[in-house]
């Protein structure tokens, strides 16, 4: 295929969602889009409310779309967990789209997209067992990887998204050094 005419059916692609989006959320969204010198289509959109993206799957689903993964980050405040900022990336009409929300700072739930978007299904349940974040409507929300004795805290694990943000500096060793230990088997899932 031509790439002027790739380039014409992503053009519609973004119109279309963009539109959708604005429509289906009855507000302006944060949302931007970023083309690479070979055509590669990345668009960046982040909601105020985190109820919305269970509206986002739906739109994403109408196109044919899936979920590539989800990565959501602990950001700490004063080296202690104030809130989560989780990250969806979707995959739909040939290009990719980032959703972000913030989860506030007593809050560790958030509305399962799994229902709309099966393909989200493993990657929530991961975010609830190394994160804590309980997705809310799940249809299966049994663990996927840790043993159902060890009970979660959020200093319990490091995971891999935190440990490769500190790989190349001290940062991960000394998060290892301070965490207790004895914590893991203290708190609650």
């Amino acid at each position: 295929m031509e790439r002027w005419c790739v380039q014409v059916m992503n053009e519609e692609v973004m119109n279309l969602f963009s539109n959708n989006m604005t429509q289906k959320l009855g507000k302006k969204i944060d949302l931007k889009w970023d083309i690479d010198r070979k055509g590669v289509v990345c668009g960046w959109c982040k909601l105020s409310d985190p109820e919305d993206i269970y509206l986002v799957a739906e739109l994403v689903a109408d196109l044919g779309g899936r979920v590539m993964t989800i990565s959501p980050l602990n950001k700490p405040v004063n080296d202690k967990p104030s809130h989560v900022v989780i990250n969806y990336h979707f995959y739909f009409g040939g290009i990719n789209c980032t959703v972000c929300i913030t989860l506030k700072d007593s809050d560790k739930t958030v509305k399962s997209i799994t229902p709309v978007l099966k393909s989200a299904d493993w990657h929530e349940r991961e975010m609830q067992e190394l994160y804590n974040v309980k997705p809310q409507g799940h249809p299966n929300s049994k663990r996927l990887f840790l043993d159902e004795n060890i009970h979660m805290t959020d200093r319990t694990m490091i995971p891999l998204s935190e440990a490769l943000n500190g790989a190349s500096t001290n940062t991960l060793w000394e998060k290892i050094m301070k965490s207790d230990r004895k914590e893991a088997h203290n708190g609650e899932l």
